[in-house]
């Protein structure tokens, strides 16, 4: 298995983790926020990644797509702290990934 289907895998994985720990958390399960936070932490680490080893001309979509995933990072914050502004984060990290899903990746 090459690192790309590696990373892909455990990147899938995080988006998993985030959308049970959000219905966990919406379902008041305990565990709920910390599942959402191991997604998060994933996802930050790999867009990190991807922006950091990304081609020049993609630095601007890996920089939207990076900022999107800091913003699961206060969600996680207000979620483990029982705050209920914690959507507000999810709704940012929403638009922005919308706006960088109409950006172009040069291969």
């Amino acid at each position: 298995m090459n690192l790309y289907k590696f990373l892909s895998a455990i990147y899938y994985v995080g988006m998993a983790f985030v959308f049970l720990g959000v219905l966990m958390h919406i379902s008041d399960i305990n565990y709920g926020a910390w599942v959402f936070t191991s997604g998060a932490v994933v996802m930050v680490g790999i867009r990190c990644y991807n922006w950091i080893v990304g081609k020049p001309e993609n630095k601007r979509v890996f920089s939207i797509l990076l900022y999107s995933s800091l913003m699961l990072l206060p969600a996680a914050w207000t979620m483990l702290t029982y705050r209920r502004y914690w959507v507000i984060f999810i709704i940012l990290t929403a638009v922005l990934d919308t706006y960088a899903s109409y950006r172009r990746i040069k291969k």
